[in-house]
């Protein structure tokens, strides 16, 4: 289980804070003509990806009761159903967030994987 100084909470805070600031950076950087034309379909689909990645996380920041829980469920969920570029951005913005959150994907997909087993019959 996901726990310590490491908690789900703290991770989704940090990939929300890293998310929302690489968004704004590639919209900025959009808006201002800073990327090449070539590049402004893989600009557009990575924004894209990140919203998508950390778009039920402030409904998990928000709850007063059962925040933590709420957090690892969204995101063993989010681990889930990502994509493999996805993943590794999760993955990069956790090991920017701090050397705490170092072991957090495995233990992402670790409980991803112990959540399948359980509920053969659901698929994401």
């Amino acid at each position: 289980m996901i726990d310590g100084r490491a908690s789900a909470v703290r991770a989704v805070a940090a990939l929300l804070g890293l998310g929302t600031i690489e968004v704004r950076a590639l919209a900025s950087e959009l808006r201002l003509g800073t990327i090449a034309a070539y590049e402004m379909d893989d600009a557009f689909a990575r924004m894209h990806m990140i919203a998508e990645v950390v778009h039920d996380f402030p409904p998990v920041l928000a709850r007063t009761f059962g925040r933590e829980r709420a957090a690892r469920e969204t995101l063993v969920w989010r681990w889930g159903v990502s994509t493999d570029a996805a993943r590794e951005w999760i993955e990069d913005a956790l090991a920017e967030a701090g050397p705490q959150f170092r072991r957090f994907p495995e233990r992402l997909e670790r409980e991803h994987r112990r959540w399948m087993a359980k509920n053969p019959r659901r698929r994401f």
